[in-house]
């Protein structure tokens, strides 16, 4: 079979190699194909030679370029058939959790970018290949030049809007009875593993509710246990972020979970953190845009972030102290069963 491959690209490669020619990967990317040397930013050749001891595999791997690095110009086909100069410049790019990175501000140690959607992540910059001795932290390097350990969790909105579904709610009745709950939503839990999950690592696990009494069985309160069990699984990646070494001194915020006020609110609570949310929601397709222009030398990385990232002071939410210690109990509850588990 190996005989049979050419080059070995991701996704995002392969669509630069057909704008360029240039089978090229960047460091961010790259890190997470499981067969790259994060500390040294490299392929790991023995690795390599272990799974393909003819170094077929190797032959085949792209060249790896620095962030800043373009990749070429647009191939003369390729720039009349999309309507485009030939001279222009294709730039690295890279993932999106590490465009999300960029596109946040999330360049330097102490901010930490956590988004809401189908799935959650949590990341934090680092200019140090801090490898955690947790499997459930992802090690990747970031496309700014650093690092940006990560965790992401199999459940989140996917789990809310299940809940939605059931009670034939649209998002604005579903966020009112998420506010209609109390914290700790009268004593039911939900594990909403309903996909297995990552972050706690339980990938056979199925979704649990604990707790339920003839009292606390409503529409409210299962709506508040779906939001703050998905959110518990952030806060347990969160800690070991935090067990690594890595600051978080505020949280920027992104997904489509981020335009809920509650939910807001909640993330700023269980973490105990500070919450902002950019102004730009796209905030992937931001950071592309800027590391693009950071590639081309239109200005330093730090200061292309500071004219295009704008945080939006109408979204902030502050842990109001009451709610937090409120949630610490809950929270050790929810720990107490994954341990179990």
């Amino acid at each position: 079979m190996f005989r049979q491959i050419a080059r070995i690209l991701l996704p995002h490669d392969y669509l630069n190699f057909w704008l360029t020619g240039r089978a090229c990967s960047e460091y961010g990317d790259a890190s997470g194909t499981g067969y790259f040397d994060i500390r040294q930013r490299q392929w790991d050749l023995q690795m390599l030679r272990d799974i393909d001891p003819a170094g077929r595999l190797q032959q085949a791997l792209p060249t790896l370029i620095e962030p800043r690095q373009a990749v070429g110009t647009l191939l003369p086909d390729v720039a009349r058939r999309l309507g485009l100069s030939p001279q222009a410049r294709v730039s690295s790019g890279g993932g999106d959790n590490m465009m999300g990175a960029i596109g946040t501000g999330n360049i330097q140690p102490g901010v930490v970018t956590m988004s809401l959607g189908s799935s959650g992540t949590v990341y934090a910059f680092s200019d140090q290949p801090r490898v955690s001795v947790e499997p459930e932290v992802a090690t990747f390097c970031s496309s700014t030049g650093g690092w940006l350990p990560l965790i992401c969790t199999m459940n989140l909105t996917n789990v809310t809007r299940v809940v939605r579904d059931l009670f034939a709610l649209s998002l604005e009745a579903f966020n009112r009875q998420v506010e209609m709950a109390p914290i700790g939503a009268d004593g039911v839990l939900m594990l909403p593993f309903l996909n297995g999950e990552r972050v706690p690592a339980l990938p056979n696990a199925t979704g649990t509710l604990l707790g339920l009494t003839p009292g606390n069985l409503t529409a409210a309160n299962l709506c508040r246990a779906a939001v703050e069990g998905t959110t518990f699984g952030l806060r347990y990646g969160l800690d070991l972020l935090r067990g690594a070494g890595l600051s978080s001194q505020s949280i920027r915020l992104i997904g489509g979970g981020a335009r809920s006020a509650a939910w807001r609110q909640m993330v700023a609570d269980i973490m105990n953190t500070d919450i902002t949310c950019p102004r730009e929601t796209e905030a992937a397709a931001l950071g592309a845009a800027i590391q693009a222009a950071w590639c081309d030398n239109v200005a330093e990385l730090a200061t292309l972030c500071q004219r295009c990232v704008h945080l939006d002071n109408d979204l902030a939410a502050r842990p109001i102290s009451a709610h937090v210690q409120a949630y610490e109990q809950v929270y050790r509850h929810y720990r107490q069963h994954i341990a179990a588990l």
